[in-house]
């Protein structure tokens, strides 16, 4: 073994350039993985996480709502929350449980006639700072007070021409279908970096009731844990609880359009991991053919000399593994740079695209990779990989040369 290992790093050193061509295959292959990984991971994992923020990581609303939800069923809607919010905040895991009213409206300034449209939201303060952290996210003014008060998205602001201070009209409708305008001041304009959400106005849970006419009562009930990952667990003790069994109750990811996407995201990056391992297999395939293409002489003459096939396949996979150990890890550590320092540090600004997202579907206008240490090992293992892929069908031929043969081809 220790034999191979000698001819394997002798070979390496024999054609510096095409080793430095194998090993440069090999970095911007590991680093273009790790930079996939680091981002893959912050983009997808940003969208989950804001999007179970807005809608819940666990909701709990009427069956009828839930069918008609793209309607925003006012009339579907749970008239007495109190019972409803003590037994969702006296489950296990539970840190948060609040009620909520959406509806679409038209916003005007002053006495305008109303020709934009925005969504109003009504919830308690506790929610906005704890789901939304909207006060932190207000560019200009404060948090509302009150219910004469509301805090606007920029988009729908920028949309009516509307500033800080100005009265906003909001025409909706209660939930028998009777018109309702209701009148706010503008407290503060708010941007969370999502298109959908900055086309919101946010009011008070007392106001959205009024308007409503649900005095008592909200169209849903968002129940959030410590984490995430605690959805499943409170979704399902929720489920079997029996002063809940007349009501909708599903986690985030089976509600539309993550229970469409959730699933596949895991799948998509493996795919494109495996792309980028292709690809880059494909330049060793091609350098380390030449290799042997030039060598055929001097394989033969080995095998002659007694080298077995399995280590004339050994000698060759070694030789691309070690080239390959150089090649990852320069691009682990290039490619970690990247990842940490341009794309999770700085971000990539989507601009105006976010804005034409569906109002479900929240994504930051900047996303941030999300870099772990652990990517480093991942990606220079998958090079190795990469190694093994591209150099297995050159050493499989070099292990098929006959001796015969490679001395024809040497005269």
């Amino acid at each position: 073994m220790r034999l191979l290992y000698a001819l394997a790093l002798r070979n390496a050193r024999r054609n510096v350039r095409r080793s430095m061509l194998t090993a440069t295959t090999i970095m911007l292959g590991v680093a273009l993985l790790t930079c996939g990984m680091a981002w893959t991971r912050g983009a997808f994992g940003g969208i989950l996480q804001k999007a179970s923020n807005v809608m819940g990581p666990v909701r709990i609303v009427t069956p009828k709502f839930a069918q008609k939800e793209q309607l925003f069923p006012l009339a579907e809607n749970m008239p007495e929350i109190e019972p409803i919010l003590a037994i969702a905040r006296a489950t296990p895991g539970v840190v948060g449980a609040y009620p909520r009213i959406q509806m679409p409206v038209t916003i005007t300034v002053g006495d305008d006639i109303g020709e934009h449209f925005a969504l109003v939201q009504g919830a308690p303060n506790e929610w906005y700072d704890q789901a939304l952290d909207l006060s932190h996210h207000i560019v200009e003014g404060r948090m509302f007070k009150d219910d004469t008060e509301a805090v606007v998205g920029m988009t729908a602001a920028s949309d009516v021409g509307a500033k800080l201070g100005d009265e906003l009209v909001l025409l909706g409708q209660t939930q028998d279908g009777s018109i309702s305008p209701i009148k706010v001041k503008i407290a503060g304009i708010s941007d969370l970096g999502s298109g959908a959400q900055n086309r919101f106005v946010y009011v008070s849970l007392g106001k959205m009731q009024w308007m409503a006419d649900i005095e008592h009562g909200a169209t849903e009930i968002l129940v959030y844990g410590a984490t995430l990952d605690d959805a499943q667990a409170i979704g399902e003790a929720l489920k079997v609880n029996p002063g809940l069994k007349d009501l909708a109750i599903a986690r985030w990811d089976e509600r539309p359009p993550f229970s469409a996407i959730a699933g596949i995201i895991g799948a998509l990056q493996s795919i494109a991991a495996g792309v980028i391992v292709f690809i880059t297999a494909l330049g060793v395939l091609n350098t380390m053919l030449m290799s042997v293409l030039e060598r055929t002489a001097e394989i033969g003459v080995m095998r002659a000399m007694g080298l077995k096939r399995g280590a004339t396949v050994a000698l060759f996979v070694m030789e691309a593994m070690g080239i390959a150990s150089i090649g990852g890890a320069v691009g682990a550590v290039v490619g970690g740079a990247i990842a940490y320092f341009v794309l999770e540090v700085h971000g990539v600004n989507l601009g105006n695209a976010v804005n034409k997202m569906p109002p479900g579907f929240a994504i930051d206008s900047v996303i941030h990779a999300d870099w772990e240490p652990y990517m480093l090992v991942q990606s220079f293992a998958l090079g190795l990989v990469m190694a093994i892929v591209g150099g297995a069908l050159p050493a499989i031929r070099a292990s098929r040369i006959q001796p015969v043969e490679a001395m024809r081809s040497r005269r």
